[in-house]
């Protein structure tokens, strides 16, 4: 359901679902959430956010976003 999208936080934190692992991007929505913001959010609203997630318009645009360390770590 959401492989191709990626959900990117106000603070610049981007968690992007990769093939169909849809269960590894809620959680890690949910665990940037705690970590970073010390918000608890629950598998629904994690749910709910994943479903606003953009599609990476492109593979660049994706290849861009990880040669940029964005995706699954803070940006430096």
């Amino acid at each position: 359901m959401f492989a191709g999208k990626a959900l990117r936080c106000d603070c610049g934190y981007e968690v992007r679902a990769y093939d169909h692992d849809d269960d590894t991007f809620v959680e890690g929505i949910r665990r940037h959430a705690r970590e970073a913001h010390g918000i608890d959010f629950s598998v629904e609203l994690a749910l709910d956010l994943a479903r606003s997630a953009r599609p990476v318009s492109s593979e660049r645009e994706g290849l861009e976003l990880e040669h940029n360390g964005v995706i699954g770590k803070e940006k430096q």
